[in-house]
């Protein structure tokens, strides 16, 4: 870092003297001019480090958790002004599948800014994006409970978590995942909210199997299915399943292992999702003890462009989601 510093430092020099600007070159997204009068000073922070000095209202750095010799990569989020030692309430977050972390940014950084803590972390083997440990030929929906739950371990040890209050929220496959996880009742899982669960990954595989089966195989280009509408190609949802995944989930009944959750579930859920039908979620309020179930009007399977809003054309829902979130963290996770 020291050289980094001292090369910086030489640009700045020459700039001051020159031109009296300095442009910056990030790694994405557009370059940043300033003029030298309007810079105060230039900090280097350490390798690892994930602040956001441009955000106001919370902190984000890395945190690792592991499941037996697999190391999970995640991202801590906290809000500004609060200890680290102070223990929070937690909302651990789950992505969808092929996706990572970075796809529920947007809500981890509204978590924190509402006063909790956030936990988003990639599944391992989820993809080949993903910075944990892992082959994605032996990921399973098993496989990322035991991800999760090694997670909840990490958050339960970690100071500035309250062990007692902890959320999980899960979108589509990590929705799934949350589901089956918050069912050991030994976690003491506090809260549970679910975005669009795919709760129908058995009956998919069992269509794709009329097919001649799908295991490692795509899950696009298909065609029409009828009542299912014209997917063409599954999209961001279509990785490259492998046949442990398929035969982990081959005439699996969900709803026969979910349900003894006692506590309040939330499900939010798009009324145009071509990949997850809601009424796969409707039926998951009817098995609930404590279920609602509210539907995102016009959104298909996805909430923003990072969680796969984009497909199919949906918008950005996020200024209808993240209240409904905030709203049932304050009132069930306080």
């Amino acid at each position: 870092m020291k050289h980094i510093a001292i090369f910086f430092t030489a640009i700045l020099a020459v700039a001051s003297a020159v031109a009296q600007t300095v442009v910056i070159y990030p790694k994405s997204g557009d370059a940043i001019t300033y003029k030298m009068s309007d810079i105060d000073h230039i900090e280097f922070l350490p390798d690892g480090s994930t602040d956001n000095p441009d955000e106001s209202g919370y902190s984000v750095s890395e945190l690792w958790s592991r499941r037996g010799d697999l190391n999970i990569f995640g991202k801590i989020y906290r809000p500004d002004g609060v200890a680290d030692d102070t223990q929070l309430p937690t909302v651990i977050l789950s992505h969808s599948a092929s996706l990572t972390a970075d796809a529920m940014n947007a809500y981890a950084v509204a978590i924190a800014k509402a006063g909790f803590c956030a936990y988003a972390f990639d599944f391992c083997g989820a993809c080949d994006e993903s910075r944990s440990d892992g082959n994605v030929d032996d990921m399973t929906p098993f496989t990322e409970v035991d991800d999760l739950k090694a997670v909840i371990a990490t958050m339960k040890a970690n100071p500035g978590v309250n062990p007692e209050k902890i959320c999980l929220l899960g979108s589509s496959l990590g929705g799934l995942v949350s589901a089956l996880t918050a069912e050991d009742s030994s976690l003491g899982v506090a809260g549970l909210i679910l975005f669009y669960p795919a709760f129908n990954i058995p009956d998919l595989i069992a269509l794709m199997d009329q097919f001649g089966g799908f295991g490692g195989g795509s899950w696009g280009d298909f065609g029409d299915f009828g009542d299912w509408g014209d997917f063409g190609d599954f999209g961001g949802f279509g990785m490259n399943y492998s046949e442990a995944f398929c035969n982990s989930m081959r005439g699996y009944d969900v709803y026969a292992n979910i349900g003894t959750f006692a506590k309040k579930v939330l499900i939010l859920h798009g009324s145009n999702d071509m990949i997850v039908k809601i009424s796969y979620s409707q039926q998951a309020v009817e098995t609930y003890p404590d279920a609602s179930l509210i539907t995102i009007e016009g959104a298909n399977h996805g909430f923003n462009a990072d969680n796969l809003g984009s497909f199919g054309g949906s918008a950005d829902y996020d200024s209808i989601v993240i209240p409904e979130v905030i709203s049932y963290l304050n009132t069930y996770l306080q």
